[in-house]
């Protein structure tokens, strides 16, 4: 009896009941999108951090011309910046397009427009404090040191 009262409730309108399947795949997503920006930051650490490695010859000329630690780690930065900030545009309306196609039939809506630019600032923001510290510790070692190993 209870089973056939469950049945016959309706999941959607003012008197619903909450649908565990859908908050189960709520939560579901929720803990992959946390995973997937986790693992987004790591790898945009190591990216810049090979940046970094590549650049090392460079970054010493340059500082040996003049430019000091902190010029070389900004224009490290800025290297970064310029793609996160065409990928964060790009990805909006890719994004917005995609959920559209794929999110039919489903009670989800598309976020604020309040909210994406905070995003797109956000995303920037974070991938420029994430490049500042392996640019940082490779733009502070020792120019002579650098040209000395390259040439060897």
């Amino acid at each position: 009896m209870a089973r056939q009262r469950v049945a016959s409730q309706q999941f959607s309108g003012p008197d619903a009941l909450a649908n565990p399947l859908s908050e189960r795949l709520g939560q579901t997503m929720l803990v992959i999108t946390v995973m997937i920006g986790v693992l987004a930051s790591i790898n945009a650490v190591f990216i810049v951090w090979a940046t970094v490695l590549d650049a090392r010859r460079s970054s010493a000329v340059a500082r040996a011309l003049g430019a000091d630690a902190g010029q070389v780690s900004a224009s490290l930065v800025y290297a970064q910046a310029i793609p996160v900030t065409v990928g964060a545009l790009l990805g909006i309306p890719g994004g917005m397009a995609l959920f559209t196609g794929v999110g039919k039939g489903g009670p989800a809506h598309l976020p604020s427009p309040v909210v994406l630019p905070a995003v797109v600032v956000g995303t920037i923001a974070l991938i420029s404090l994430l490049t500042s510290f392996p640019a940082r510790a490779g733009a502070r070692r020792p120019v002579a040191e650098v040209l000395q190993a390259e040439a060897a």
